[in-house]
Formats: structure tokens, C-alpha cells, sequence
């Protein structure tokens, strides 16, 4: 019988959640709503199994954008995910964020991408492809954004266009809970953790937290 899955994107101020079943999108609720995800969660949790008349006990497991990414949408929607998936029983499937980006884009199969992550600081990775599916060549990496601004050839970005020419030709990619749902999909065996109390969020960045005196 084919899983059904139920997908999350809060690593960037897109909330995206989706429906996927055969590898097929049933549905997928998206929108840009900054610093907003722990509210919408849930409401586009219903309206995703609304649209394709399912129910939270008919999803065999859960799908998440595990980073690299936004700090903080990235601690809700895995904290939401859990959650979740302690209530119900159900297993998490992790899906790197710049990964998921790179497969939105299959058709062109892009060797690299940009991720922005703060100030002038994004998120490197490098990618092979086989069968028109990516892998990751090395972990991701934070560099300045300067570093490639150098004539390199970046296959694409994401949320960096502030630092492009109007006339530069560079794929910009937007996150979306469908490309996250799919290669969960495609990579079910692979990826799922039956019990996954010790998941945390790949960050990347060297992220301290101040205390007060």
C-alpha cells in the first residue's frame, strides 16, 4: 500500500505544508508569512488534509525541512513536528532544506546553490545528480557572499537576490513543503526515523545564545 505523507517547510519566512501520496502533491497550503509559522501551522495543517479530504490518522509519516535555515522556523517546525509525531505515533522523515531546493530544479540540475542565511552570510552546498535525483557532494557550509560574487557559476539561490545585478541570470528557487513531501517519497527507506527523540535542526551556522548578567 503506498504511505501517505504529510510534509512541513518553516525554514525560511515561507510556512509550507503538503499532502504526498505516490509520489504525487494532493495538496499543499503556502504562504509568505514572516515570524507567523507557530500560528499557521495548524491552520494549514487542516486545510492541506481538508483539501484532499484525509484525516491525521490516515498519514503514515511526517516530513520535515531539517535545515539548513532560519533558526527559528526551524526550531518550530521540527518542535510542531515532534509533537505531532509523539501524539500519534508516527515516524519523521528529515529532508536537508538545500537538498529539497536543489530538486525543485531537477529539470536543470544545478550543481551548487545559494541559501541566505543572515546579514551578508549564506549557505553553500554542492551537489552530484543520478537518475535525475540530487545528492549532496559535502556538507553545507557558511561562507560571506562575497566569496561568490566572483564570476563562479551558481546553479541557484534562494532569498539572495539583493545581491545580484537586475540583469544576472541565477535561478532563484522558493521553498515549498511539495519538493520536501517528494523526496521524502522517493527516499522513505532511506531517511525514516522510527523514533526520533534525538532529531535536532542541521543549523550549520555557529548560532550562540547571549545569557544576561
Amino acid at each position: 500500500m503506498s504511505k501517505v505523507l504529510l510534509s512541513f517547510e518553516t525554514s525560511s519566512t515561507i510556512c509550507s505544508t503538503a499532502i504526498i501520496q505516490n509520489n504525487d502533491v494532493l495538496s499543499c497550503v503556502e504562504e509568505l508569512c514572516p515570524r507567523e509559522h507557530n500560528e499557521r501551522l495548524p491552520q494549514f495543517i487542516n486545510t492541506t488534509l481538508g483539501d484532499c479530504n484525509k484525516t491525521i490518522e490516515e498519514i503514515d509519516a511526517l516530513a520535515i525541512s531539517i535545515g539548513p535555515g532560519s533558526f527559528t522556523g526551524l526550531r518550530i517546525g521540527l518542535g510542531f513536528c515532534k509533537g505531532l509525531a509523539y501524539s500519534k505515533g508516527l515516524p519523521i522523515i528529515p529532508v536537508p532544506t538545500m537538498l529539497s531546493l536543489a530538486f525543485a530544479l531537477k529539470d536543470r540540475e544545478p550543481k551548487n546553490g545559494i541559501l541566505h542565511s543572515h546579514s551578508k552570510k549564506v549557505f553553500y552546498q554542492g551537489f552530484d545528480w543520478e537518475n535525475n535525483l540530487p545528492k549532496m557532494k559535502d556538507k553545507a557550509v557558511v561562507n560571506n557572499i562575497d566569496k561568490y560574487l566572483d564570476g563562479r557559476e551558481i546553479g541557484f539561490h534562494s532569498n539572495c537576490g539583493n545581491f545580484f545585478n537586475a540583469d544576472d541570470s541565477i535561478q532563484e528557487v522558493i521553498h515549498s513543503a511539495r519538493h520536501i513531501g517528494l523526496l521524502a517519497s522517493l527516499f522513505f527507506d532511506e531517511w525514516i526515523i522510527h523514533k526520533p527523540y534525538g532529531l535536532v535542526p542541521e543549523y550549520i551556522a555557529p548560532f550562540k545564545i547571549k545569557r544576561s548578567v
